[in-house]
């Protein structure tokens, strides 16, 4: 279990991308061969990316792997390295703590509105932001925890 969580955006996002790329398939073949396309398809799979795509930056938060400009920072002494990296994290956090916060708004507001094609709500998808905002926030202190538990430095 603890595998599991470990490596959870890997392995759930992996699994809907899989699903995402087999609907967007049967649509094809559906549409090119069938001469009848599927309704649901592209709703479905614009469902199913969404939460690929936020599974993707919780897992690159996961193994600090956002962009930054090494470059320049390389060229920083290693105090400034370490207040860069912890006002960077606390920026981050700030934003993830937003989009926390917007994402149940409007999730809130869309629990009436429906995907008329799947038949469900669209709060289901946009509740994709505070859920994996949370993770993603997770992630992020997990990552720092870490790094200090293990005496690792910021590079």
């Amino acid at each position: 279990m603890k595998k599991f969580f470990r490596n959870f955006e890997e392995i759930v996002g992996g699994t809907l991308l899989i699903i995402t790329f087999l609907v967007l398939v049967a649509q094809v073949f559906s549409r090119t061969i069938l001469d009848s396309p599927l309704t649901w398809s592209e709703q479905l799979a614009r469902f199913l990316f969404v939460y690929v795509a936020y599974l993707a930056v919780s897992s690159e938060i996961k193994d600090d792997g956002h962009v930054r400009i090494d470059y320049f920072y390389n060229k920083f002494p290693r105090k400034v390295k370490v207040w860069l990296h912890y006002f960077f994290q606390t920026c981050i956090s700030i934003v993830l703590l937003l989009i926390i916060y917007v994402g149940v708004i409007i999730s809130i507001r869309r629990i009436p509105v429906e995907i008329v094609s799947l038949n469900i709500s669209y709060v289901y998808m946009f509740m994709a932001l505070p859920l994996l905002g949370t993770l993603m926030l997770y992630r992020l202190i997990e990552r720092e925890v870490k790094r200090v538990k293990n005496n690792e430095g910021v590079e």
